[in-house]
């Protein structure tokens, strides 16, 4: 068989077990039994070869979840069940099914792992957006879908007893590396900057009062109900969120209902 034959025999043998990340030069050069510079020339590069195995992978119907994400999975397991400073890359890397080294080729540092998280999180946030604050604005009575909608948010911190708020402020208040955050301030700025974008498209249908700079009602907005999950997170019986949404959600319409 030619070597050309060869790699493509071990291509496909290979695409059928892994994701096309996780396979190298010398993954097919092994199977192939040629060197793995033989692999390099017949392909050119890696991101060539990647192609070409997704491309295989497709058209066999196989279907397997990338490295990165993952990592991520693993991650935010490993995250909920032993807080910031108890998960290690060793367990979150043990729980993927991979090697350590492979979780440091995506991520610099357990920190560099967690800020992909809360980028995740913050990306889902700001893509839910626009249709749950048109559902709550389309509603004949504003203020109790806004009411419907806060206390739908609060009782998934309540009932599930979830976690995240408490990683989430676990992490930010032990970090004092300048780079996590600069990360973490150019998330933030992010999600206020889409959110005040969605307000001033409220502002200008005449949906909610003109008269707020929409900049600072975005901050003030994710201001007020992340406090109160903090309130909450630091003492559940003195802060029962769900308890209170009547009175969060008279004070956030009493400042953004129109004129």
């Amino acid at each position: 068989m030619k070597p050309h034959d060869r790699i493509m025999a071990a291509v496909k043998e290979i695409a059928d077990k892994s994701p096309a990340d996780k396979i190298t030069f010398a993954d097919i050069a092994k199977s192939a039994g040629v060197h793995w510079t033989t692999v390099r020339r017949h392909f050119g590069s890696k991101e060539t070869m990647r192609e070409k195995i997704i491309n295989f992978q497709v058209s066999s119907q196989k279907t397997f979840l990338d490295t990165k994400t993952k990592i991520l999975d693993s991650a935010n397991k490993v995250f909920g069940k032993y807080g910031y400073e108890g998960a290690t890359l060793d367990l979150i890397a043990e729980d993927a099914g991979m090697t350590k080294g492979a979780v440091y080729w995506h991520f610099s540092s357990k920190g560099d792992l967690f800020i992909e998280l809360i980028n995740k999180s913050l990306r889902d946030l700001i893509s839910e957006l626009p249709s749950q604050l048109e559902a709550v604005f389309q509603f004949p009575e504003p203020e109790t879908a806004l009411n419907s909608l806060l206390k739908s948010q609060f009782q998934v911190c309540e009932e599930e007893n979830d976690d995240q708020p408490t990683l989430f402020f676990e992490f930010i208040s032990q970090r004092r590396d300048t780079e996590v955050k600069e990360k973490l301030n150019e998330a933030f700025a992010n999600l206020f900057a889409e959110t005040a974008k969605i307000l001033r498209k409220l502002q200008k249908r005449g949906l909610i009062s003109e008269n707020v700079d929409s900049e600072a009602l975005s901050v003030t907005l994710h201001g007020l109900i992340n406090g109160m999950v903090l309130m909450w997170t630091v003492s559940p019986r003195a802060a029962p969120l769900t308890q209170l949404v009547d009175s969060i959600s008279k004070v956030i319409w009493e400042g953004i209902k129109p004129n």
